[in-house]
């Protein structure tokens, strides 16, 4: 009898005091995908702590955040399709590729050394060929391991049509000195592996062959339909680059912080990227 007395008791509280429920928190798991990077999961493991404790800090009780870091794509697949978390940041080619199949929605956008836009550069040994067309061998590069969406976004065409192979390397200098000693084709960097490779001595040997058109940044996106909880954590992640407590964790992510969504992104998941630029010798 007391003990129905005390469970009625408390019933009345709740209904009464809404602010006493003991309600679990929302879970807003999140994924990073960085297929071909360096690391592991297990290496990361830090970082992606660090992450989500600083979210749960600014976004309160009301969630429980955990995140899990991806380098590879098949394993990054099915660990969403065994269970799809709330948001990810995810590589370009990534998005490209599935977007669609897991119906991601851009929310952010990263700024990685404080850029809008990115962009892509064929590198080949200097005075060989004269257009992308003419090469023939392997071209290499980090973000290769999407192949049919780096094809489309660096060269407006599929990778059946290209005339070389291309190959998936998370060692884009060692990848570089095969190419200029003859042993690959080419190499495409992103703008700042393209930025590091000019401090080198290597870069005299080389030259831009192509580059591709100003691309969207990796993005930051949410499985399904954005919700509050969605906008909350846009918020957040885009005051980072103004809050000094988040500098050393932005440093970590690789990124000065997080901009607005690319509003060209839902094209890239439809049609794989737009045009291309070749150099004008």
């Amino acid at each position: 009898m007391v003990n129905r007395l005390l469970k009625i008791a408390v019933l009345g509280l709740l209904v009464f005091y809404p602010g006493l429920s003991t309600a679990a928190p929302q879970p807003m798991d999140f994924f990073v995908i960085q297929p071909g990077q360096p690391g592991s999961a297990e290496e990361a493991r830090p970082v992606m702590e660090a992450l989500a404790a600083y979210l749960q800090q600014k976004l309160g009780g009301e969630v429980a955040i955990s995140g899990t870091y991806f380098n590879q794509t098949e394993q990054a697949l099915t660990a969403i399709e065994r269970s799809t978390p709330r948001w990810g940041i995810v590589s370009l080619g990534f998005f490209v590729e599935n977007g669609g199949r897991f119906a991601m929605q851009p929310i952010a956008s990263t700024r990685p050394a404080g850029k809008t836009h990115e962009r892509w550069y064929l590198m080949v040994a200097r005075g060989g060929a004269g257009t992308w067309r003419q090469l023939s061998g392997s071209v290499l590069g980090t973000m290769l391991f999407q192949q049919q969406s780096a094809s489309r976004l660096m060269f407006a065409t599929s990778r059946e049509d290209l005339p070389f192979a291309l190959e998936g390397t998370a060692s884009p200098l060692r990848a570089l000195r095969e190419m200029a000693g003859g042993k690959k084709a080419g190499v495409i960097l992103d703008q700042s592996q393209y930025q590091a490779l000019q401090a080198l001595p290597l870069f005299a040997k080389l030259e831009v062959l192509h580059r591709s058109e100003p691309l969207p940044t990796a993005p930051v996106i949410w499985f399904g339909e954005p919700d509050d909880s969605a906008r909350k954590l846009t918020g957040v992640l885009q005051r980072m680059v103004n809050d000094p407590a988040a500098k050393n964790l932005l440093q970590l992510l690789q990124t000065e912080g997080f901009g607005p969504a690319d509003p060209s992104l839902a094209g890239y998941a439809q049609v794989g990227g737009k045009g291309n630029r070749a150099i004008e010798r």
